[in-house]
């Protein structure tokens, strides 16, 4: 029987009683769909999902954006993501979440779910390592004052995959500068409204990837320096932290649009770690007829 149980801490739930490999009934994706408003993120222990089982799961949340490289051979949408290299080449996407971010900021409309799956998880006196770190941005949302929130209505933060390159390369990662990369993986900067509806809880939401905003628009450029550093200062307040620590056959996914997230590079090129990455965008959130039939599936169940 589907159990959710709430980690007690700032977010996120455990979800058990479900085997993911097989499709959902329309009562149990409702459930699933309204603690993952509620919580941010869940966690789905002893699933090692084939990769075309894990697309299809995501893709009952929206449509499934794909990434350019380390595509698993199981299905184009699901792509790896690992510090193992065989044959001289890596597996995986090797410095992946080295920084805070939100996954999909680059795209026409805000991306809503990642999901990762792990399959290889390195260990050091027993102690899993590589640890996810994620922010409540939700509670973090609901603690600005009234005065910050008033200052956000009507602005627009101008997402730049250029700046996120620069900061993560300041970080250590040996990805290539933006002017180096070729144009099909260049993107247009895209602007986001700083304050969202959340398609599911129906709450507004900070939408502030600090790593991917050049500049808010709307405001004088002092002020909008100004106002994003705060913005990082406050989400970045301890009591909003969470910590995911892996096990294999974890699968765990996260909302975009309520978190930001950070890998914990605490292990070394000969600890080994391979988990698999599938991301749907908000398309069908955005439809009120798909949320209404899916929680009212939940609800009759």
């Amino acid at each position: 029987m589907l159990s959710i149980e709430p980690t007690g801490k700032i977010m996120g739930a455990k979800v058990t009683g479900v085997d993911l490999s097989k499709p959902l009934s329309d009562a149990a994706f409702g459930k699933i769909l309204a603690a993952f408003g509620a919580y941010g993120l869940l966690h789905f222990p002893k699933q090692t999902l084939a990769a075309a089982e894990h697309a299809a799961f995501m893709a009952r949340f929206g449509e499934i954006h794909g990434m350019p490289d380390y595509k698993d051979p199981g299905s184009p949408d699901v792509n790896i993501v690992s510090n193992i290299i065989e044959n001289g080449k890596n597996v995986g996407h090797p410095d992946a979440g080295m920084i805070w971010h939100k996954d999909m900021t680059y795209t026409p409309v805000a991306g809503y779910a990642t999901s990762l799956n792990a399959f290889k998880i390195p260990r050091r006196n027993g102690q899993a390592l590589g640890g996810t770190r994620f922010v409540a941005v939700q509670a973090a949302t609901d603690d600005l004052p009234a005065d910050v929130i008033e200052k956000l209505q009507g602005t627009y933060g101008l997402h730049s995959v250029e700046k996120f390159n620069s900061v993560i390369r300041q970080a250590g990662s040996k990805r290539a500068t933006y002017s180096d990369i070729p144009d099909d993986r260049k993107r247009p900067v895209r602007a986001h409204p700083m304050l969202l509806t959340h398609p599911v809880t129906g709450k507004s939401v900070l939408y502030c990837d600090f790593n991917h905003i050049e500049s808010i628009y709307g405001l004088e450029p002092q002020e909008s320096e100004e106002l994003l550093a705060f913005l990082a200062d406050h989400q970045m307040k301890p009591k909003y932290l969470y910590t995911h620590e892996w096990d294999e056959g974890d699968l765990v996914m996260w909302d975009n649009l309520s978190t930001l997230h950070c890998a914990t590079p605490d292990y070394t090129a000969d600890e080994h770690r391979l988990l698999k990455r599938c991301q749907a965008m908000s398309d069908k959130v955005r439809n009120r007829g798909f949320i209404k039939a899916a929680l009212s599936a939940a609800s009759a169940a």
